[in-house]
């Protein structure tokens, strides 16, 4: 049983170090998701704040609309006004669309943080088995290589799961 020992820990570090990529990877998509949906925010949060400016101008004019005495002032002044109000509605839906897209980032990028943690845990398990095979190889003690491979299926079937997720 011993002389498989390096078959295993080898087949052992190339299964850890491909889930070790597919990890970086992993964690590089969290990064570009993060950031796109930290875009998607700013850009929503600069049209909601458009759309309160358009709304502010409104009722300035309506309350000067209120005061004024001349009557071109006063068409001219609800005009103004009526021109701020049609132009809130297609903030308001471009804004919320934009709040849609950041709600759908984060969310993609969860699934990617919980794909990548079950990669992170098999990687780990990965070390650890090639760490019990090769003091097992140097102890000629078996059951450290049971152990070792135990371990590496169950990081085998936490980086299938990360990967199928």
């Amino acid at each position: 049983m011993l002389r498989f020992i390096p078959i295993a820990a080898a087949i052992l570090a190339v299964l850890a170090g491909l889930a070790s990529l597919y990890g970086g990877r992993l964690a590089e998509r969290q990064l570009e998701l993060g950031s796109s949906a930290v875009l998607a925010q700013t850009r929503a949060s600069d049209t909601w704040a458009e759309y309160q400016a358009q709304s502010l101008k409104a009722h300035i004019n309506a309350a000067a609309l209120a005061v004024a005495a001349n009557a071109s002032t006063r068409a001219k002044l609800a005009a103004d006004m009526q021109s701020y109000r049609q132009r809130q509605p297609p903030l308001m839906q471009e804004a919320t669309k934009l709040e849609n897209e950041r709600t759908q980032l984060l969310d993609s990028m969860d699934k990617v943080v919980t794909k990548k943690l079950d990669v992170d845990v098999g990687v780990a398990l990965f070390q650890i088995s090639i760490v019990l095979a090769s003091v097992a190889a140097m102890t000629k003690r078996p059951p450290l290589f049971i152990a070792g491979l135990v371990g590496g299926a169950i990081g085998l079937i936490y980086c299938v799961v990360g990967l199928l997720r």
